[in-house]
């Protein structure tokens, strides 16, 4: 009996010690996540660390496109009175979708639009058909790196002869005879204006002596570059003026913040231009005794104002190409008098990216001659027109150009 007590004594002994500790287990498998989590930090942390790294390297080292300026701007403007909000512009009608892509500017003559397109293109639209009356640079045509020789036609105007004026961004300014396609050169984008070359030739007015008044939004960025110049506060920007006698140029006005749409008052007694950096609408008068000098017309305005038209009641369409105001983010407001901050986003964010911290707001304004909005129609989502780049109003219709999409719009005042 006492031999058999023993042997099972040593049996369980034996068991005790084969049998595996399950605490043994729990501590082996805690302690292996613990080294998988601490492994993971660890990558984490170096990711971070190299991604902080690399920002300081950007920073530092990578050169910024521009040479951002500091400005000032006064609070975005509350969309209250003349401004309230309402969905105006959504009873817009698209037209020739994807026939026109990006129709700056628009003249309507009779039965006849004309309008210009990315692709380089001056088209004749009569009764629904649309022509190519003609093209003022080379081909190839359609990407970025083709603007500066295929040409982008920008602001027109048909003279007192009946011929399409027609400013190029890269080309130059010419007349274009609607009858034969025919195409003469009046200013060259090679010629020296005042001792500098111009590099964005934009919008243009035609006096009733033939006199053309038109902008050079930058000596510095041609008209691909258009985010970085505003983005930069570029200030090399002009009004320029044309005589037909002597084919002469004169600089009027310089350093403009993006200088842009030109408008005539009904009487020719001062000229308007917009200066779409900072937000305003400028008046040089041309007669009387404050001839040749420039005084605020609209400032503040909700918006990048970019073309201007006078109306058949002689107020002023304004097209805004990117709306701002009181409650909503703006980072152009916000990074005004932050160069360093532009300098840096530019550095890591793309053009195309930009103009993504633009909202999505259609807006278009209607000024009186003392500069203030009377009226205004608004697409508050911007689905159907997120931005104008020129309104030409005709017959009690306002046709609306823009310059990035594949259509134009009609908007019919009747009822609004």
């Amino acid at each position: 009996m006492y031999q058999e007590q023993r042997s099972n004594v040593r049996q369980r002994r034996t068991d005790e010690q084969q049998e595996p500790d399950s605490t043994d287990e729990r501590d082996t498998t805690t302690n292996t996540d613990s080294k998988r989590s601490s492994g993971w930090c660890e990558f984490l942390a170096s990711v971070i660390l190299a991604v902080i790294l690399l920002i300081i390297i950007i920073i530092l080292v990578i050169p910024s496109p521009i040479e951002p300026k500091s400005f000032s701007v006064q609070k975005a403007p509350e969309l209250t009175g003349a401004l309230t909000p309402n969905t105006k512009l959504r009873s817009a009608q698209r037209v020739y979708i994807g026939e026109v892509n990006g129709p700056e500017s628009i003249c309507v003559d009779g039965e006849h639009v004309y309008t210009g397109t990315m692709d380089g293109k001056i088209l004749n639209i009569h009764k629904g058909q649309i022509t190519v009356l003609a093209k003022l640079g080379e081909p190839p045509c359609g990407g970025f790196e083709d603007e500066p020789t295929c040409g982008r036609p920008l602001g027109m105007r048909l003279d007192h002869n009946g011929y399409l004026v027609v400013a190029d961004a890269y080309l130059g300014l010419f007349r274009v005879n609607v009858a034969t396609g025919d195409v003469h050169s009046l200013v060259l984008s090679t010629q020296m204006i005042s001792g500098t070359q111009a590099k964005f030739f934009n919008d243009l007015d035609i006096a009733q002596d033939g006199t053309i008044y038109f902008t050079d939004s930058s000596t510095k960025w041609g008209r691909r570059h258009n985010r970085y110049a505003i983005v930069e506060a570029d200030d090399t920007g002009r009004l320029l003026k044309y005589n037909p006698k002597d084919k002469s140029v004169e600089q009027l006005v310089s350093g403009l913040s993006f200088a842009n749409g030109v408008q005539l008052s009904s009487n020719e007694d001062f000229l308007l231009v917009c200066e779409s950096t900072k937000y305003r609408i400028w008046k040089y008068h041309l007669q009387g005794s404050k001839r040749g000098e420039m005084e605020i017309f609209a400032e503040n305005l909700p918006g990048i104002p970019d073309n201007i038209r006078r109306t058949p009641r002689g107020t002023y369409w304004v097209g805004l190409a990117g709306a701002r105001y009181a409650g909503k983010f703006s980072f152009l407001d916000y990074a005004a008098d932050k160069p360093w901050l532009r300098k840096i986003i530019t550095k890591i964010v793309s053009q195309e990216t930009l103009i993504k911290f633009v909202p999505k707001y259609g807006l278009l304004l209607e000024l009186n001659n003392q500069g203030e909005i009377i009226r205004s129609f608004h697409d508050p989502t911007g689905e159907k027109v997120p931005a104008i780049s020129e309104a030409e109003e005709k017959d009690g219709v306002v046709y609306l150009g823009s310059y990035n999409l594949p259509y134009m719009s009609k908007l019919n005042l009747q009822g609004l």
